[in-house]
């Protein structure tokens, strides 16, 4: 009797979610498949991929968000493609991820991620409060946003500090535009710099904004710039955590309240960053085979390319203009200044993979 008793009451949830979700999650399905067989068509016209898949999907749904009217009943699939779905696809991509290769550079990669992630906030910071003349709790969430993991950690700084949802707007409106010209431009330095695809990986990983535009960005070069850019940027997502508790001790009072210790541990340690290491490890010491990472590989590509459609849904082109040039300034500053700490610091110590 509990069994059927339990059914029957979850049978009305799944309804609910599919009746939610479902026309969103659709749409982006179906523009991810349109993503895929333009990759493909380039692919056989030109020889290979100069927009990848990842790219397309990106800017379809970008188009799709600024130029048709959009019906609000897609949203909720739209924002569950471009959080849940990313997420998942980020957890799967664990699988195919040999960590010994990655990490031959050892201390020293590891020293220059640290170095990236604290240098790039205190400059942020510096310059958008000092240069630019924004409020300095403005300031701190660009340069949070733009030296850890983009929109999540955004939007975990603000309450550790008490900034305000303007704030949080300015920052993440900017970040998220300006994030899809990394993802274009930064392809270009691998024979422009004569990186290596490793090198380009770990670039990748220091310099961009957020986790989707890390892998598309990396991923169009080759796999293994993808692998190493996504590693290379979950570990600066791991310093999220001790970034807030810092920023609690120097905002005394800011602290959110009623979250268990259970829940503040997870939104510094986001389920799929610890499931992506997870799986790595399993795969580094043989207990998932190479063709089933290549397996999980594939089905997190096509969960990507989907989440990518709904990532563009939410990016407003407008927004450009809404925040203002201070915020534009000091992000762009602080893309810079990643660049060439990411640059610099592959040269200097002499990260070759």
């Amino acid at each position: 009797m509990t069994t059927m008793s339990q059914q029957r009451s979850t049978l009305p949830r799944m309804q609910s979610w599919s009746s939610k979700m479902g026309p969103g999650l659709a749409l982006c399905t179906a523009f991810a498949v349109v993503a895929y067989f333009l990759d493909k068509l380039e692919r056989q016209i030109v020889g290979n991929a100069v927009i990848d898949s990842l790219v397309i999907a990106l800017v379809i749904g970008i188009t799709l968000r600024n130029l048709v009217n959009i019906p609000k009943s897609l949203d909720a699939g739209a924002k569950y493609a471009s959080k849940q779905v990313l997420e998942a696809s980020v957890f799967l991509l664990g699988a195919g991820v040999a960590i010994g290769t990655i990490w031959d550079a050892g201390l020293k990669l590891f020293l220059l991620i640290a170095f990236s992630v604290i240098g790039g906030l205190t400059f942020t910071w510096l310059v958008g409060h000092f240069v630019f003349h924004l409020p300095s709790k403005l300031a701190v969430l660009v340069g949070v946003g733009q030296s850890i993991c983009g929109n999540s950690a955004v939007a975990a700084a603000a309450p550790a500090i008490g900034a305000t949802a303007d704030d949080v707007a300015a920052a993440i409106g900017i970040g998220a535009v300006l994030g899809v010209g990394q993802i274009l431009l930064l392809p270009l330095l691998v024979p422009g710099v004569d990186l290596t695809h490793y090198q380009y990986g770990v670039v990748a990983g220091i310099a961009v904004y957020a986790v989707p535009q890390v892998v598309a960005a990396a991923f169009t070069v080759s796999n293994l710039s993808g692998q190493v850019a996504t590693l290379v940027k979950l570990v600066r997502v791991l310093f999220l955590g001790p970034v807030i508790v810092v920023l609690r001790i120097l905002h005394p009072g800011q602290a959110p309240t009623g979250a268990s210790a259970i829940g503040r541990v997870q939104s510094f340690v986001p389920w799929f960053v610890a499931g992506f290491l997870l799986l790595a490890a399993l795969r580094s010491s043989g207990i998932i085979s190479a063709s089933l990472g290549k397996d999980a590989q594939s089905v997190s590509k096509w969960l990507f390319i989907t989440s990518m459609v709904g990532l563009g849904l939410g990016v407003d082109l407008k927004s450009v203009r809404a925040v203002g040039p201070r915020v534009a300034g000091t992000v762009l500053a602080s893309i810079v200044f990643m660049l060439f700490v990411s640059l610099a610091g592959t040269a200097l110590f002499d990260i070759t993979g």
